[in-house]
């Protein structure tokens, strides 16, 4: 029964964790444009935010690493988002702005990678826990986008607080995950680069994770490209980030006949096919009606990836392995392929960025094949 309560506890966590990126990710452009901020300075604004979740990533996993109180460290990041959001209200001189987004992002850019060390450290079943995530941002994004449209962008920012403020509040009543203790000695990511299997991962995650969230900013041209309409994209990543948390909660039983490992390069190279499908232009009709492929490439890629990198690792090193993946292979990715997604969007459509995002995948199809991580360690 206390195993089914820390269950229900970690799922609410989760529910409640990612509800925030729903509300933020999907309507921060929309925010901005509307209090005044031009193109570029949306697209400055939001590469300040990730660029800071690069360094933030690298400082609160070494933190969160040496402490004994690690869900206080989560709890006062979930706090400190929270607050950076409802004081961002306050503001809209670009400068001033730009800088309270960025301390945002500074709590909020690694808090989900130490949820995740937080559940595997803990032994919680990860794959099944983590879809409660994608259940409450593809809830999110839906209830939050309708609130807001009839209340006021706004808006937005206060559901993101009260959201945080809930996880804050949840993560409290998690039970403390175990503390390695060395003499004399703290936890760096330094350890991590001795590693040369993760090192190779993390190097092939860069030419993954980016694509991924990549897509939630121009996935709308395309469908509007493709003959859509402004409702219709509310709907497609409802459809879309709602189709993940199935297919993470059936990978326990799948693993059981394939591995981890082995999932990993079907979804890698599903990717690629899917963004060259992408890349040809369908009709908004046909995006929608392939609404799954996001639920079955993106299930399987977050869970199994953060699993993979802490599973590469000495246990004592898994936290901070997770939060500098988070870091460089997802955060930093993400940077560089906004920022030629952006430059593929204006020379070439939206079918040019996603030509892109397929070439850039293939990178990391062809990287995990010739340097056979999709090996378990039994198999090497």
């Amino acid at each position: 029964m206390n195993k089914i309560s820390e269950q229900k506890r970690s799922f609410a966590l989760y529910f409640f964790s990612y509800c925030p990126l729903g509300v933020l990710c999907p309507l921060i452009g929309q925010y901005l444009s509307s209090i005044g901020f031009t193109g570029t300075q949306v697209g400055i604004i939001t590469s300040m935010g990730t660029a800071m979740a690069v360094f933030a990533g690298m400082f609160w996993g070494k933190v969160y690493a040496n402490v004994s109180h690690k869900r206080l460290v989560i709890a006062i990041m979930f706090a400190g988002a929270a607050v950076m959001a409802l004081v961002s209200l306050s503001t809209r001189v670009f400068i001033i702005y730009a800088l309270i987004y960025s301390c945002m992002y500074f709590f909020q850019g690694p808090v989900h990678g130490l949820c995740d060390s937080l559940v595997i450290d803990n032994k919680g079943n990860f794959a099944v826990i983590r879809s409660a995530g994608a259940v409450g941002y593809a809830v999110a994004v839906f209830f939050a986008g309708k609130y807001a449209e009839n209340h006021g962008l706004d808006k937005i920012f206060i559901i993101y607080a009260a959201a945080f403020a809930v996880a804050a509040f949840i993560v409290m009543r998690e039970k403390e995950p175990p503390h390695y203790k060395t003499e004399n000695k703290k936890i760096s990511a330094l350890e991590l680069f001795k590693n040369k299997k993760y090192v190779q991962l993390l190097i092939c995650t860069f030419f993954i994770m980016g694509t991924n969230v990549g897509n939630s900013t121009y996935f709308g041209y395309l469908f509007r490209e493709g003959g859509g309409s402004l409702s219709g994209i509310g709907l497609a990543f409802l459809l879309m980030a709602g189709s993940e948390a199935p297919f993470m909660f059936l990978i326990p039983a799948i693993n059981k006949k394939i591995s981890s490992e082995k999932l990993l390069l079907a979804a890698v190279a599903l990717c690629v096919v899917r963004f060259g499908f992408y890349a040809t232009g369908p009709g908004w009709g046909m995006l929608l009606g392939t609404f799954f492929l996001q639920g079955i490439t993106n299930g399987i890629i977050l869970v199994e990836l953060v699993k993979y990198c802490g599973r590469v690792v000495e246990p004592r090193l898994s936290s901070i392995a997770v939060t500098t993946y988070y870091a460089i292979g997802n955060n930093l990715s993400v940077i560089v392929c906004s920022l030629i997604g952006g430059m593929m969007l204006d020379a070439f459509s939206a079918r040019g960025v996603y030509m892109f995002f397929a070439a850039w995948n293939t990178v990391a199809l062809v990287m995990y094949i010739v340097l056979k991580l999709y090996k378990s360690d039994a198999e090497a």
